[in-house]
């Protein structure tokens, strides 16, 4: 005779709102939650996922991975309030688009700002404070030294902020953000999130490097030497000690997950709430290290050669890749979030597992087609390959 089912307490469902779900982080972060956060993972306490996301078009690709699409313009509340009233945790992973004029990417910023506020109150009034994780980014203090100098040291969450003027609207709105959820009467609490850049999967602007290695291997090859001591060489405009500290996008997300987790089950919310959070790798890697795993992937025989002049690229290359992907070093520390949440990376670094994330890459790569744009049948990844063209092409 069967026994009967053991007395198990009741699943808690905890409410996250995700702002930009279908984009390349958001998407990620809305799936580590749905995961319970790895190593976080609570019993019986589940998190429901909702995407705001502006286009109708993308919510069948949130809805297939279990998030509840709400398709909303900001800062536009009814649509959201029609789906919760409440809200355990809300987070920001959407930018104005990089060619947007400084007026338009200001009123975005407030009107994400007003949205929060909004839902917040409502929120807090049936008794549920939320926890705003607030997405910004580590080139908000610009850049460190190459690996190898004397001075050398990581920027942390008390190095002073020096962003380009293409982000500093952004920078200043999480400034702004944890300015008024510390204010008398807030409805909410603020932790900025600080990730360095992603990989993985489309790859984001390293998709962009894996696209410019295969650029130039293709230009290599068409102009290949009769000579055959002279190997294909991959060139770079930046030096080899050239700092690329980065993350894998599953791991940046589960980082979130940790402040969530930590905030609200594991009595550390002063802890959080209205601090700064750096994300980065166990380890930066250098040009040198990724230039050879590139080159050693692509083909090129003769090894990697640095710090050549614009000039001497193959034709087509883009200099804006060169740079803004392989030449902005930059060494992150993010022992901060290590220690309050317990958070750690695991997977394994670009240069460490190459093959894998070009294969990732590409399979991202053929649903946008040949206008850098995604097509109907496109997935998030293949969207956020046109998106990251689409940026580069117009800086």
């Amino acid at each position: 005779m069967a026994s009967a089912n053991p007395p198990i307490s009741k699943t808690k469902i905890l409410n996250v709102l995700v702002i930009g779900a279908n984009g390349y982080l958001g998407h990620a972060i809305s799936r580590a939650f749905l995961r319970g956060g790895g190593s976080t993972q609570l019993d019986n306490v589940h998190f429901r996922v909702f995407g705001l996301i502006r286009r109708s078009s993308a919510a069948p690709f949130l809805a297939k991975d279990e998030i509840i699409p709400i398709v909303a313009s900001i800062p536009n509340t009814e649509p959201i309030l029609a789906e919760s009233s409440t809200w355990d945790v809300i987070v920001t992973a959407i930018e104005p688009a990089f060619t947007d004029p400084p007026a338009t990417k200001e009123q975005h910023w407030a009107n994400l700002l007003i949205l929060i506020q909004r839902l917040a109150e409502v929120s807090s009034a049936k008794g549920v404070r939320p926890l705003v994780l607030w997405s910004s980014g580590c080139k908000d203090y610009g850049t460190t030294g190459l690996h190898g100098d004397e001075a050398l040291t990581p920027h942390t969450e008390d190095s002073p902020l020096d962003a380009l003027p293409l982000i500093k609207q952004r920078t200043d709105a999480a400034l702004r953000a944890l300015e008024v959820a510390r204010a008398a009467g807030s409805s909410f609490d603020v932790s900025v999130v600080r990730a360095t850049p992603v990989f993985g999967y489309s790859g984001s602007y390293f998709g962009a490097g894996l696209a410019y290695a295969a650029a130039a291997a293709a230009a290599a090859a068409a102009t290949a030497s009769t000579d055959n001591d002279k190997g294909k060489v991959f060139k770079f405009t930046a030096d080899a000690g050239t700092i690329l500290h980065a993350v894998h996008v599953d791991d940046c997300a589960e980082g979130y997950v940790s402040l969530a987790t930590s905030a609200l089950f594991r009595h550390r919310r002063s802890a959080v709430a209205g601090e700064v959070f750096n994300i980065s790798g166990r380890k930066y890697e250098t040009l040198e290290e990724v230039g050879g795993a590139l080159a050693a992937e692509y083909g090129f025989d003769g090894g990697c050669q640095f710090r050549v002049a614009a000039e001497e690229l193959a034709e087509g290359l883009s200099v804006v890749t060169s740079q803004l992907v392989f030449g902005w070093s930059q060494w992150v520390a993010s022992d901060k979030i290590r220690k309050v949440t317990g958070w750690s990376d695991s997977r394994p670094l670009f240069s460490e597992d190459m093959r894998v994330y070009r294969l990732a890459y590409e399979a991202a790569a053929v649903a946008t087609g040949d206008s850098g744009r995604a097509s109907s049948a496109s997935t998030v990844g293949s969207e956020d390959v046109g998106r990251i063209k689409e940026r580069l092409a117009g800086i």
